[in-house]
């Protein structure tokens, strides 16, 4: 007997609590879910994810390019979102945050232009930057500032590799600045770098 009461008290508890802590809207949801022995059942939220292949290969070309961070999922979440809307901003594009077939070719002309370059020769790696004549800029300078912000930038080398240069487009983008991608004055005034 003296199990029952405890139980009856515990549940009567159990659902007060619940009741009593939840905001108006959701008690609402709550006293309208069915008692089952005593307990609250709560509401189910199911969350969707749809896969689109589209998707999948956006995120591919995005991760090739050094402008997405996450997992090739074929999810449009938050993150490949922005990742489309930076690479949009970043190349000139309107900043829809949608896929299309054409920004899919956009990307993977934009990464085979990259490709080549790297290849060729024609844009190498730089330890130094000129900011104006005469003055030069420690790239590892602005790579230790920008990665102490938060931006990725994985090896801290003093080469103006791709993943420096898309942490500086995207703090450019973040604070404003001219999006030159390069360590201009108005970076290295922001940064404070000298």
């Amino acid at each position: 007997m003296l199990l029952l009461v405890c139980a009856g008290t515990l549940s009567s508890m159990i659902v007060y609590n619940t009741l009593a802590k939840q905001p108006v809207g959701a008690r609402l949801a709550v006293n309208a879910t069915p008692l089952i022995a005593g307990v609250v059942v709560p509401p189910v939220t199911t969350i969707v994810l749809k896969y689109d292949p589209l998707i999948q290969e956006a995120q591919r070309e995005l991760l090739a390019l050094g402008v997405y961070r996450g997992t090739v999922d074929g999810v449009n979440g938050l993150r490949t979102k922005q990742a489309i809307q930076d690479y949009q901003q970043l190349n000139g594009l309107a900043p829809t945050g949608d896929v299309s077939d054409d920004l899919i070719n956009h990307m993977r002309f934009t990464h085979k232009v990259q490709a080549a370059s790297q290849f060729t020769g024609s844009v190498a790696p730089v330890a130094l930057l000129t900011v104006k004549a005469g003055q030069e800029v420690n790239v590892k300078k602005v790579q230790v500032a920008l990665a102490g912000l938060g931006y990725d930038i994985n090896k801290l080398d003093g080469l103006l590799n791709d993943e420096t240069h898309s942490a500086i487009l995207k703090y450019q983008m973040d604070n404003g600045l001219d999006m030159s991608g390069a360590a201009d004055a108005g970076l290295l005034e922001a940064l404070k770098v000298k």
